[in-house]
């Protein structure tokens, strides 16, 4: 099941950001019928086994990028201990590690590479290895239509601003039949395109907060929104001028309008 839908009339958009942070009932991961998702672990401090768990669960196809092998390995073995260490490793292991390699611990690659998983390298310094990954999932599978994005905003401000931009190139310029999910260390985020979307946002789902942004980093906007303490309409939001951060969700849908794409964000509650 894909992570949205679209109306008949091509702008109204529906979106549940919970989706695939809900558990899967049996605890394996999705290779069942329907366009697929892919699961993308950047290089970034990785929180909470759960939560990993669940994104890896719904993906039908997990690729590390580059020194993102390093995290998913020191997650695992940190969950399952040293006596458990294969087994927990094999209980999650990704379909590809992928990048220019030059952040991938020798140990992680000998361990992973033991383990059957396949490594490739793609020297080209003009691309990041966020970018590499998008290009390599969609080549290995061209039905993928949600990626999820394991990530961080918290480190360092030029990586941070870099990621967000990649999100939306890859989103509004390259990949418009894709929609991309950054899932960072509290929050997920998703690119709201022109037009009407309707978000379900039920909080008795315990996988969410009620705390949200929309945020214009990509140009001035002008939003509408239905089903949020403080409700707009017609409002001009750009950066250096009003913006929407520390709202409130007062409803299990919401709804929001905008004439330009901009950043809508979520606090999850899930460690």
């Amino acid at each position: 099941m894909s992570g949205s839908r679209t109306t008949t009339n091509g702008h109204a958009t529906v979106l549940r950001p919970t989706q695939y942070l809900e558990d899967i009932q049996d605890g394996r991961r999705v290779n069942g019928t329907g366009p697929g998702v892919a699961l993308i672990i950047l290089n970034s401090p990785l929180t909470g086994y759960e939560y990993v768990k669940r994104l890896y669960g719904h993906a039908s196809y997990v690729l590390c990028a580059d020194g993102g092998a390093n995290r998913l390995h020191d997650l695992i073995l940190a969950h399952s201990g040293s006596t458990n260490s294969i087994g927990g490793l094999r209980d999650m292991l990704p379909n590809l590690i992928h990048g220019d390699l030059d952040s991938l611990d020798d140990k992680v690659r000998q361990r992973y590479k033991s383990l059957g998983v396949e490594i490739s390298e793609d020297p080209d310094q003009y691309s990041t290895d966020f970018g590499k990954g998008v290009k390599t999932v969609l080549e290995q599978c061209p039905n993928i239509r949600d990626i999820l994005i394991l990530g961080s905003l918290g480190g360092r401000v030029d990586q941070g601003i870099g990621l967000l931009h990649e999100l939306y190139r890859e989103q509004m310029v390259r990949h418009a039949e894709v929609r991309f999910w950054l899932f960072s260390e509290s929050s997920v985020s998703v690119i709201l395109a022109e037009g009407t979307t309707t978000l379900q946002t039920p909080l008795e789902s315990g996988l969410m907060r009620r705390n949200i942004g929309i945020l214009p980093l990509y140009g001035p906007a002008v939003i509408s929104t239905k089903g949020m303490e403080w409700d707009v309409d017609d409002w001009p939001t750009e950066m250096g001028g009003q913006v929407s951060t520390s709202n409130h969700i007062m409803a299990d849908e919401i709804t929001i309008t905008t004439d330009r794409a901009v950043l809508f964000t979520v606090e999850r509650d899930m460690g």
